[in-house]
């Protein structure tokens, strides 16, 4: 009968083979979270985060065209108040 004893070399590959498949199980794991993640997503955040950016480049292109600017909120400052 031989006897099969592992050496240090056969350790050191054994451990680096577990640790490789282990980051892979974790980079699956990670990928999996975020497409469900992304399957999620409240599509009502998405459409008004839409209707923001159409109110943006409307009031851009009122103000390129020469229209007044719609007036400001109470609370909101001047663009150049750091100035005074």
């Amino acid at each position: 009968m031989t006897s099969h004893s592992l050496s240090a070399s056969d350790g050191l590959v054994i451990a680096m083979l577990a640790m490789m498949v282990l980051s892979l199980g974790v980079l699956v794991v990670l990928v999996v979270c975020m497409r469900r993640n992304v399957a999620q997503r409240d599509r009502q955040v998405d459409e008004l985060l839409e209707e923001i950016a159409e109110n943006e480049k409307r009031s851009k292109s009122a103000t390129a065209m020469g229209e007044k600017a719609p007036p400001a909120e109470p609370w909101e400052r001047d663009g150049d108040w750091w100035k005074q």
